[in-house]
Formats: structure tokens, sequence, C-alpha cells
């Protein structure tokens, strides 16, 4: 992040410059109509004024130093970042006022133009270093990803306001982007404790055997896990507890092939981008963050060739939920179709079962639902978020392909719901219990 002066300009007029020239052209082009020595003193006068102008600033030569930095470190997709910017003055001649702006690249904008205060000169006999100026300012970011911002430009000017020249000092820094994080409510799902922690759900009973203690179904609930005796004897579904302590893993798949969601449009010469796959983004990083605050061992998937566990363990110093929102900051489309080995890689089960399964999907093809499905004859519970652009209250219904992809998950033990990006993550969270056919 730090940086010394890395790109000179040739110095060029101001528009004061350029009128300070032209008269001096006008005031020689009259001299000799009206005979006036006067005249052409000040057409010279006029003509070596911004000359020395661009002499002064072309022997300027200031070394300049910054050190650029985020807070927060990792910005959330649509809330601002503030840059803080520290320059010194490296040079034994103090630098004179000037303005200033950060570069950034597409889709970021560069800063606003402000004011460089003069900067002292240093003096090594006396400090160590230069005397630090803090600037300051607040940046957009809209879209996850990586963006480059930098370097600092600066433009000085003579004293006169004549002639200017831009140079840049440093080079530039990644801000990271990552997708925007919704809370998800805990009792939309019945989550199993994810710390890792084996439950007492065994007691003696009278005869020295032990009993299962059972509770009511809830949503998520794997329907192996139904006890049909309890079932019977209180006349509505029961399920044992005796398995909770295996579930603290959770599978998180993301459909990532650019052809699942429409309506991708070009960002830049090579990048492109959809709504909906953002939203899917979104929700899909919320789901795992959620996870890992319940305690979960969290595995993404969203290719054939990537299946990255995450943990509520720290690495590297930073949070597991940090470790997580990172790898979706730069995740694009285009991957090839899911398959089974993929959804369950790097999944250790402590028993025969799957993880819970969430899946955030596009119109996947049916290499795709045939893999998913196959996970879900063994998961524990399967959940399906199904994205489609149609908004919630508009006349037009679902399309086909989504209604389709509902039908054939659900026939494969899948809770599956129809969501749309105008529909926050977190209510697309909150699963009616009467939609659970598992």
């Amino acid at each position: 992040m730090n940086g010394s002066r890395h790109g000179l300009r040739w110095p060029t007029l101001t528009i004061r410059g350029w009128g300070f020239l032209a008269a001096s052209v006008a005031l020689f082009a009259l001299a000799p109509m009206l005979g006036q020595r006067e005249i052409a003193f000040a057409a010279s006068a006029s003509l070596a004024l911004p000359l020395l102008s661009l002499m002064l600033v072309s022997v300027r030569q200031p070394k300049l130093t910054v050190v650029r930095r985020f807070s927060p470190e990792t910005a959330s997709a649509g809330t601002d970042c503030e840059v803080i910017l520290s320059v010194q003055n490296w040079g034994i001649v103090p630098t004179p006022g000037a303005l200033w702006h950060d570069e950034a690249a597409a889709p970021l904008g560069q800063s606003p133009t402000a004011t460089l205060p003069p900067l002292p000169a240093f003096r090594s006999l006396e400090t160590d270093t230069p005397r630090l100026t803090t600037l300051r300012y607040l940046i957009d970011s809209p879209r996850r990803g990586r963006h480059a911002i930098g370097p600092l430009s600066i433009r000085f000017s003579d004293p006169f306001g004549l002639a200017t020249r831009r140079f840049s000092v440093g080079g530039s820094d990644t801000l990271t982007v990552t997708p925007g994080v919704e809370a998800l409510s805990r009792g939309s799902f019945r989550l199993p404790s994810g710390d890792g922690q084996a439950m007492q759900s065994r007691r003696p009973s009278a005869s020295g055997e032990q009993d299962v203690i059972a509770r009511k179904y809830q949503t998520g609930d794997s329907i192996r896990r139904v006890h049909w005796p309890a079932t019977a004897r209180h006349s509505e579904l029961m399920v044992r507890q005796d398995d909770q302590h295996t579930d603290h893993e959770a599978v998180v798949v993301l459909d990532t092939r650019a052809e699942s969601f429409p309506n991708f449009r070009r960002v830049t010469a090579a990048e492109t981008q959809s709504d909906t796959f953002e939203w899917a983004v979104s929700m899909a990083v919320s789901i795992g963050v959620h996870l890992l605050h319940e305690g979960y061992r969290v595995v993404l998937v969203e290719s054939p060739d990537s299946a990255t566990p995450h943990t509520g363990e720290r690495a590297d110093d930073s949070p597991a939920d940090l470790l997580l929102l990172g790898a979706y900051a730069q995740l694009d489309s285009g991957r090839p179709p899911l398959a089974a080995r993929d959804i369950v890689a790097d999944a250790g089960r402590i028993s025969g079962e799957l993880p819970p399964l969430f899946a955030v999907l596009g119109d996947v093809d049916s290499q795709s639902i045939d893999a998913l499905a196959q996970a879900a004859t063994a998961s524990s519970a399967a959940h399906a978020f199904i994205v489609h652009p149609v908004a919630i209250g508009s006349s037009e219904s679902a399309p086909e392909w989504a209604q389709l992809l509902s039908e054939r998950l659900t026939r494969a033990g899948w809770t599956a719901r129809l969501v749309s990006p105008a529909v926050p993550p977190s209510a697309a969270w909150e699963f009616d219990s009467a939609r659970i056919v598992r």
C-alpha cells in the first residue's frame, strides 16, 4: 500500500493560461495596426507569463508517498466504505496546495476532487519521518468483487493559475466487496446443534434398556427420523433426537452456470452480470453465514472442481464468516453442471447420512437435477430455493421450467420453494411448514 511518485504527465495550460496566450496573439496582431508600442509590450507579457508558468510546474518534482487503508477492510455490497489516505512529503522542498482525487476501476468511480493542503518539507535532522497528512473519502461499493482503487492523482498549478501538471502517487490497492448478507431467522428450519457436542438423548428404562426421547416434527427434520411408536401414541409426527449430534455439517450448493440465470448483461469487456444471479449468490452466502453462526461446518459447492469447507474456527486471524464471504466475493458464472460427487465432496460424515443440504438454483440441467436427487436420498434434510425473475404479485406466474424443477425436486425428496429476486433473502428463508413434503 505504500507507494512513491509513479507517473508524471506533461504540463498543460489552464483555461486562464490559454486566455493569456490568445490575448497575446491578439495584441501582437493589433500592435502594428494601431501603432502603439505599449500594446506590443503587453502582448509580450501575456506570452511570457504562460511560458513561465509551464516552466515552474515542469521543474517541480515532489517526492510523495501514500498509504491507502479501507474501513472496514472488507466492504459489503451496497454499502459505503471509507478510504483513508496517508500522504507524506519526503522532499526537501515544501509542496504548495493542490487538487487530488483517487482513481478507481469500473464499476467504482473516482473520488470527488478535493484540496490537498501544503505539505511541509522533510527535515531528516529533525525527524525520522515526514509529517503525515490524512485524506478521507467515502466510496460506494455497489457490486461484489475485488476492485482496484488507486493510484492517487495530484494536480499542482503555478502561483498564477496559468499552468498545471498532474502526476500519480503510489499504485493501486484491492478492495474486496463481499455479497450482501441478510440475517436469517432461527425458527424457519429446525437446525440441530452444530457445536459438535453430542446431546444426551437416551435414558434407561425400567427394563434396563434405553428409551428414545422423541419430540414433535419440525420443519427440516428428515422423514427417516420419524419415531413411529411415539407418533402412534401422540397421533402426530414425532422424531428421534438420538441422531442430533451427527448433524454438525451442512452443504450449501449454488448453481453457477450462466445459462441458468436470465437477464445477463455485459458490465465490462470481460465481465457479465445478472441481477438474478447476484441475488442467488447473496442468498447462498446468507445461508452459509447463518449456518456458521449456528455452529456448523459449512461446505460450499458451486462447481465440479470446487467444494470448500468453512468451519467456525479462525484461519489467518480471519473469522470463518469472512473467509466464506471472501470465497463468494469474486465468484463468476459459466461453470459446468453439478455432479453428485461434488455435492458430497469433503463432507466428512459421522453416520451414513449426508449433512443437511441447501441449494440455490436457477434453470439447472438434467445432469444437475439427477445429482441433486441422488444427494437428497441420503441427506438428513434437503431444501432448495429455485430463483426465477418473475416478481411476487406480478400477473405472470413462475416460468414453466421453475415449476417443473420444483416438482422434480419435490418428488426426489427436496423441500422446494420458488423465489424471486424481488423478495429479500430473509423472507425467502421463511418456509411455510405446509410446504414440507418429505
